[in-house]
């Protein structure tokens, strides 16, 4: 009876085909309790799962570039905040705020917010503890992101 019982639940559980989700920790990758601020040029963007992908091309102090690779949230969580995959272009001037990654000659960030500069200068008066915020997310959340 106790097999047949548990043959009963894998069957049922198998059959319903609920979605897993799976993630791994950021905090392997990216400093959790430090986060910065980066103004450049779009050079990819890549809509999809289980991350979005930018690309970014980013001149340093001594106005050397260098291309900083940001994973973002999944698509499908991208459109509940009110992203889509044509929200960025190539080109696109934007300013991120995001944690970095532990290794600090990678050029990596998980992305926590973005801001399109290209299309507003209102911009110049958002601070970086502003784009830094928890609270603002998605295109819709700050008129400087409006796309």
């Amino acid at each position: 009876m106790t097999r047949r019982l548990g043959v009963l639940i894998a069957a049922v559980v198998c059959a319903t085909h609920f979605p897993l989700q799976a993630h791994h920790a950021i905090g392997e990758t990216y400093d959790e309790e430090r986060t910065i601020v980066l103004e450049g040029e779009v050079s990819s963007f890549q809509f999809g799962n289980p991350h979005s992908m930018i690309q970014l091309r980013v001149r340093d102090g001594q106005g050397h570039p260098h291309t900083w690779a940001f994973e973002w949230r999944g698509a499908r969580r991208l459109q509940q905040e009110g992203w889509t995959d044509s929200a960025l272009t190539t080109s696109d001037r934007v300013r991120i705020c995001g944690n970095p990654g532990r290794d600090p000659g990678a050029y990596r960030l998980y992305l926590l917010n973005l801001a399109v500069t290209a299309s507003d200068s209102r911009l110049a008066t958002t601070s970086d503890s502003s784009l830094c915020a928890p609270t603002l997310r998605g295109p819709a959340a700050s008129p400087t992101a409006s796309r």
